[in-house]
Order: C-alpha cells, then sequence, then structure tokens
C-alpha cells in the first residue's frame, strides 16, 4: 500500500465518528484549499506538532492544540453547545503554494 493510501485508511473512521468535524473540514478546503488542510493535517495530526490543525468534537480530539486558549475555546464551546464541534487549522500564509513556498 502506497503511503498516502495507508493514511488516508488509517483515518477513515473521522467521518463516521467526528461527522461535523469531517463537514467543517470539507468548508474549509473550499475556503483556504485542500492543499492547505492537508499541509496542516500532516504537520499537525500525523506529526504532532502543536497549532497546525485541532479539530474536536464530542469525547474526540485530532491534532495538538497550540496553546491553553485553544482547549479553553473547546471545554467553553461544548459546555454551551453538547453538540458542538471544532475546527482550528492555522491560517493560510500569503503566497503559499503546495510546494510550500512562496
Amino acid at each position: 500500500m502506497e503511503r498516502g493510501a495507508e493514511s488516508k485508511s488509517r483515518w477513515a473512521w473521522l467521518p463516521a465518528f467526528m461527522p461535523r468535524v469531517s463537514a467543517l473540514m470539507a468548508d474549509r478546503r473550499a475556503e483556504v484549499g485542500a492543499d492547505w488542510v492537508a499541509h496542516c493535517w500532516s504537520r499537525g495530526v500525523v506529526a504532532g506538532e502543536p497549532g497546525w490543525l485541532y479539530a474536536a468534537e464530542g469525547a474526540l480530539t485530532v491534532g495538538v492544540p497550540a496553546d491553553v486558549e485553544m482547549i479553553s475555546t473547546w471545554l467553553t464551546l461544548r459546555a454551551s453547545r453538547p453538540d458542538a464541534a471544532l475546527l482550528i487549522v492555522r491560517p493560510r500564509p500569503e503566497g503559499w503554494t503546495a510546494g510550500g513556498a512562496a
């Protein structure tokens, strides 16, 4: 199995268990580009680097929060809306391309 296919199959459970996060990710792909969201996923979820991508729904989270403020945002949102979901993706820099250079 190719590395990309292996990575995708590792996360195949996510849409079923985090449907709101999946919808938010689809929206974010449309807003900032699938290449940027994939880059943030790779850095924040796969590599575990803080602040690149953090998502939460119910009792599940993926990614690494950048700071306590991200966790506080999630806990506040969840307390007010039990069906809430959160997706934080690092802002795309001006001129960024899929190769990573401007």
